[in-house]
């Protein structure tokens, strides 16, 4: 590279005048260019930004104050949970939302929904605009992952409510694992929804007792829906697609499947009813303390038959009906099976569900019950030393152990419902 250095003397004066301005002009083509190029793109600007992609529930939160102003809307939302014993007023006026706003809100919130519906642990959206954290727009309850009721400010700046339908899609999950103590907390640190096991535990305890079957080393796999929202967030569980529990290396598969009449149940690899008539264990997450036969009564020291099965389990757990019936004992008592509940089934069979903390609401005598329904809550009323179910099974009028019951599948598939629920297995096909 060579350099000119140019030593201001009288003799070359004249030539320096000439350079500078040529500089100069140099200069000033230079400062055009920058104005054209700052000029172009500041033109753009607005483009470039209205390209963000920014849903109309998204919390802003660009550093650049002056991006916002092209961005719709130009909202602030703050996501709160309503806390037990507080109403939609209560809740805007803890935001510090003045008094004559919520009243001109939940005026309006009146003509779609009512605020005595509100539940504890609705999320509800507050909007603000952005530019004024006081300045209160609306808000947005959640009524589930369809639909959500909106209260906003009109044109007129008056509010207005609707209900508005949520968009969602499903999303077919897979939880797969080994039981080491039990299925519930194996399930959990599979990363599997506590709704979910729940679900998978009454599903299968029609041919499954889960204190003598399962053993360490059992495997499992669930498929299983959830439903997500337009920002991927599960808002809610769905159906179980298909299952199997692998024990002392048996399977036992079920799949979900709706007949043509409507129905949906779930069925094994043959297209044979998993459902029974009766389950075997009417309460989750329990334990049996006192089987059915001779044992030594815990109060009396007495050794007497024991005519059912004992399950302890904390109490207040929820206890379901083990089969379609009719109730035809519903008794508030503190001796004996303290409160209790008997169910008559069809094909003479007779259940009872004692020591109960109290009953569901709605049973008594002569009310239908379905297979599922939760009848009462786990006590320990009447002759009981701790809580726990007392469940005994009748069958013609005599004490059969419920563990032992032996009952035949349901409906079973046939013709082209047979092979179409062999084309729907095979979309949920599970590994093992």
């Amino acid at each position: 590279m060579f350099i000119k250095i140019n030593f201001y003397t009288e003799k070359n004066k004249m030539s320096n005048v000439s350079q500078k301005s040529s500089s100069q002009k140099a200069l000033t083509y230079l400062l055009i260019i920058v104005c054209v190029i700052a000029m172009n793109i500041y033109s753009n600007r607005k483009y470039l930004i209205n390209s963000f992609n920014i849903t109309p529930q998204e919390e802003i939160t660009l550093q650049d104050s002056r991006v916002k102003t092209f961005l719709e809307p130009e909202t602030y939302n703050k996501l709160v949970k309503v806390l037990s014993g507080y109403s939609i007023d209560s809740l805007l006026m803890k935001e510090d939302i003045s008094e004559s706003l919520v009243i001109a809100s939940s005026r309006a919130l009146k003509s779609v929904f009512d605020p005595r519906d509100l539940k504890a642990g609705s999320r509800v959206t507050i909007s603000y605009d952005w530019r004024d954290r006081k300045k209160f727009l609306g808000y947005e309850i959640d009524l589930g992952y369809d639909q959500s009721v909106v209260v906003k400010r009109d044109k007129t700046d008056n509010f207005i409510a609707n209900i508005v339908e949520k968009e969602y899609f499903t999303k077919v999950f897979n939880g797969q694992g080994v039981i080491d103590n039990t299925l519930y907390q194996s399930g959990i640190e599979s990363g599997i929804s506590p709704n979910v096991i729940m679900n998978l535990m009454q599903l299968y305890s029609f041919d499954v007792d889960f204190q003598r079957d399962i053993v360490s080393g059992t495997e499992f796999e669930v498929n299983y829906e959830n439903y997500l929202d337009d920002r991927g967030e599960i808002i809610k569980h769905g159906n179980i697609l298909s299952a199997v529990l692998k024990i002392d290396g048996t399977r036992y598969p079920i799949y979900r499947f709706t007949t043509d009449d409507g129905k949906s149940d779930y069925y094994n690899e043959e297209g044979k009813s998993a459902r029974k008539a009766l389950l075997k264990t009417p309460v989750n997450g329990a334990y049996i303390s006192s089987g059915f036969g001779m044992r030594i009564h815990p109060i009396s020291s007495y050794t007497a038959f024991h005519r059912g099965i004992d399950f302890a389990v904390r109490q207040g757990t929820p206890i379901y009906a083990s089969g379609d019936g009719v109730i035809s004992a519903a008794v508030v008592s503190n001796t004996g099976y303290g409160i209790h509940i008997r169910i008559r089934h069809p094909n003479g069979y007779e259940t009872l569900y004692g020591h109960m903390v109290s009953h569901a609401k709605g049973m008594k005598v002569g009310v239908k019950v379905t297979q599922g329904q939760i009848i009462g809550y786990v006590g320990s009323t009447g002759n009981s030393t701790g809580p726990h179910l007392h469940y005994e099974t009748r069958y013609n009028g005599k004490f059969v152990n419920p563990s032992s019951i032996k009952i035949p599948p349901g409906r079973t598939l046939e013709g082209k419902e047979l092979d179409r629920f062999k084309i729907e297995m095979e979309k949920v096909k599970l590994h093992f």
